[in-house]
């Protein structure tokens, strides 16, 4: 966990975004200026690297690009440093045998510059929703039958 040793925090002091120089082109992110990532759940705000590190893939005759995220930059009280995280994009999904985070990959969009606070942010996740038809409830079926249970 970075934020919290520091000299890890000095020599990374914020969240930052990994991206293609494709992705940079096509949605007008700068290096190193302010990209807003966003998915159903919530939205983020990290500093963009561009770099040829992250390359689009091709699935189904599709260009999908990826978004690189620290995963230990975690968010908390005692940090050294303070921003955003990348868990409060994915949502909590436990490894049943060791109680780790399994979600290490999820869907999202980024656009440029900060993220938005209060209503504009909900108005943000509100309308990431309805484009991708995803929101909270989204594979929120039982699968475990109940009768067998006890």
């Amino acid at each position: 966990m970075s934020r919290w040793l520091p000299y890890l925090s000095e020599l990374q002091p914020e969240m930052f975004c990994e991206v293609s120089p494709a992705l940079a082109q096509e949605r007008e992110l700068v290096n190193g200026e302010w990209a807003t990532i966003v998915s159903a759940r919530s939205a983020i705000e990290a500093r963009v690297l561009v770099t040829d590190r992250m390359r689009p893939l091709t699935i189904g005759g599709h260009t999908v690009h990826q978004i690189g995220l620290p995963y230990h930059w975690g968010v908390g009280k005692d940090a050294v440093v303070e921003g955003d995280g990348a868990n409060d994009l994915l949502g909590v999904v436990l490894d049943p045998n060791v109680q780790i985070q399994e979600s290490k990959v999820g869907s999202c969009d980024i656009r440029p510059g900060r993220r938005p606070q209060g209503e504009e942010l909900l108005r943000l996740i509100a309308e990431y929703q309805s484009r991708s038809g995803a929101t909270i409830e989204t594979d929120n079926v039982r699968i475990t039958d109940p009768t067998r249970e006890g």
